[in-house]
């Protein structure tokens, strides 16, 4: 698909509901936190089972928790990006380690 495309034009410029049932601007500050609460939570869960007596029977599930953060935090980086395309976000966070 063309970066230009209409398609994503729309989904560049529509509003998103976050967890809490809040509708933000997609690249939003609020946008961007909450990929970051995400991304908190699913480390939390991920330590949880790495725990225990359990957490040899536990490999996969942790490699796929880490696999969703992983596609998180490649979503938050697009999302900022296009948030200071938009003047949503301001430029320094361009130069800030994503994690």
């Amino acid at each position: 698909m063309d970066s230009d495309s209409p398609l994503l034009q729309f989904i560049r410029e529509s509003s998103i509901s976050i967890g809490d049932g809040t509708v933000v601007e997609y690249g939003s500050k609020e946008h961007i936190n909450e990929f970051d609460r995400i991304i908190s939570d699913l480390q939390s869960i991920k330590s949880t089972i790495r725990k225990g007596e359990n957490r040899k029977f536990h490999r996969k599930e942790a490699h796929r928790i880490q696999d969703a953060i992983g596609a998180i935090r490649y979503l938050k980086r697009r999302a900022t990006r296009d948030g200071i395309k938009k003047g949503l976000l301001d430029e320094s966070l361009k130069s800030k380690k994503f994690g």
